[in-house]
């Protein structure tokens, strides 16, 4: 992005209650039928083209399949066409390899509605405004400032990077009932509302490049979403109401879901950055949960222990039954046990463990409520789980804590439940402890016992970029980057895999036991 000098690109969307008198002559209009029924679905896209690169052809797939699902009518692109300095000219091949070869699923071949960004305006704009590109692939549409006529709603599309200072229009939208105003720019996808005017404001330009780190403070009654990542945004329109809705990227999970048959997810904690829920009636909930796993594979049922974020907020609610009855999926206990027949996974609530939350928790506040006094919580929760596992009958046993016991990741060991809790799986022949907390993919063998270490943090922040040392024959894998990881078990080999963000396996491993074995 260039300096603050550099203005924001902007998008103006006016629902059609405004007459097209003098305030809009001039301006190109275009008819697009909406569909049969009255109603209007779109997607909406901004700083995408870096040539499949930094996600963007992972956003373009997840594009496909919401864009099938919604029926989209057409696409509209918020600017930043084409990293870092826009085209070349009308036969530059980025054009081809950033636009044309990445958004190919057959619902996305509907027009592209699009304006300029800043970073267009580096290379040759009137390439991007050429009728030749067209000709090369018919979805393209490009002008400087337009409108989109659909019958139940006018797109009006401005030129923003001409202007200096001007980065909201607010006071001019106000005076023409503005509904919607939709920006790319920031490489996030956001939805802020205003509380002097009705108009709402949506961020959608996490096309390719995203994890920026820089978030500002904003109102909390204003800020109702921000996402730091990759992804684009939807929208369905009828003439009565409109209907919003934000993407990631990670809709693998949902596709190795379904390859798998998988009976349930695991969440190994820090369920809702950065400090949990604020109760049960966090909007969070849906927002980071229920409306995020959406594939029909995903529709199992997720077996949640906390994690330290978690504590932060009121670790409460995400107890409560409340949140059950909101998606039915959710359960998150503290610890329990969930048997499977030839499995027992034996789930633990690690964050009390570890002392420099009670000691030196710094700004944090952190809810014991349920925890205190935690000395006698930990000796409970220790003697408790050992007993289970000696009573454990079945082939494999495997624990599932948030904190790491063993990691070459940023957090590294920790060091209260190597002292702790490792002893009690060492005593009782666990098979797998599975973990979160570091934000990365990691396999480690234990070269003292027959316990495998894996940690799954990789949800979504990740590439930290800070790993330790360690010994080659007992770390099997470590990725620094986003993923996620699954089990097959049957009574004599357990199978479990590592994927990053496109599915693709980083590493897999087996583990076998005699069928007559009483462990």
């Amino acid at each position: 992005m260039m300096k603050m000098k550099m203005v924001m690109l902007w998008l103006l969307f006016i629902v059609s209650s405004i007459s097209s008198g003098s305030s809009t002559r001039g301006l190109p209009r275009l008819e697009q039928a909406a569909k049969e029924d009255g109603s209007l679905s779109i997607l909406v896209l901004g700083d995408w083209g870096r040539r499949g690169h930094y996600n963007q052809s992972q956003v373009a797939y997840q594009m496909g399949i919401i864009g099938e699902k919604l029926d989209i009518d057409f696409v509209i692109s918020t600017g930043d066409n084409f990293y870092e300095s826009g085209l070349k000219g009308v036969d530059d091949p980025a054009f081809q390899e950033s636009f044309t070869n990445i958004y190919t699923a057959p619902s996305l071949q509907k027009p592209w509605y699009t304006v300029l960004g800043n970073h267009d305006y580096r290379g040759d704009v009137e390439a991007q405004l050429s009728p030749v590109l067209r000709k090369l692939d018919s979805k393209w549409i490009c002008m400087r400032s337009f409108i989109v006529d659909t019958e139940i709603a006018e797109f009006f599309f401005v030129d923003t990077t001409p202007f200096v200072d001007k980065y909201f229009l607010e006071p001019k939208d106000d005076e023409n009932n503005v509904d919607v105003y939709m920006n790319g720019h920031d490489h996030c996808l956001q939805h802020i509302t205003s509380m002097e005017s009705p108009i709402q404001f949506f961020t959608s330009g996490g096309g390719s490049k995203a994890w920026r780190g820089e978030i500002s403070w904003w109102n909390p009654n204003e800020m109702k979403f921000y996402y730091d990542g990759q992804g684009f945004m939807s929208a369905h329109f009828t003439s009565t109401h409109a209907h919003f809705q934000f993407y990631d990227i990670f809709g693998n999970m949902g596709i190795i879901g379904e390859k798998l048959e998988i009976e349930f997810v695991i969440s190994t904690g820090d369920n809702f950055y950065e400090d949990g829920l604020t109760g049960v009636n966090d909007t969070a909930f849906y927002e980071s949960f229920s409306n995020i796993y959406t594939a029909p594979t995903l529709q199992k049922q997720w077996y949640i222990v906390l994690g330290n974020h978690d504590y932060r907020g009121n670790a409460l609610a995400q107890l409560s039954s409340v949140l059950k009855k909101k998606d039915r999926r959710w359960l998150c206990l503290r610890s329990f046990i969930v048997q499977a027949e030839i499995v027992d996974i034996f789930f633990v609530d690690t964050t009390p463990f570890v002392d420099k939350y009670f000691t030196n928790p710094g700004d944090q506040t952190y809810d014991w409520r349920g925890v205190l006094p935690r000395t006698s919580y930990i000796s409970k929760q220790l003697k408790e789980l050992d007993s289970a596992l000696k009573h454990s009958t079945a082939k494999w046993k495997i624990v599932v804590g948030h904190h790491t016991i063993k990691s070459a990741g940023y957090h590294g060991n920790t060091e209260e439940l190597e002292s702790q809790l490792l002893p009690v799986l060492e005593a009782n022949n666990v098979d797998f402890y599975v973990n979160g907390h570091d934000h990365c993919l990691e396999h480690i063998v234990d070269t003292k016992s027959q316990i495998q270490f894996l940690t799954s943090g990789g949800g979504s922040k990740a590439w930290r970029g800070d790993i330790k040392e360690w010994n080659q024959e007992e770390l099997k894998l470590y990725y620094d980057g986003q993923g996620f990881m699954s089990m097959e078990i049957t009574e004599t080999v357990a199978n479990f895999s590592f994927y990053d963000i496109f599915g693709n396996v980083l590493h897999k491993h087996s583990l076998y036991k005699n069928l007559h074995s009483s462990m």
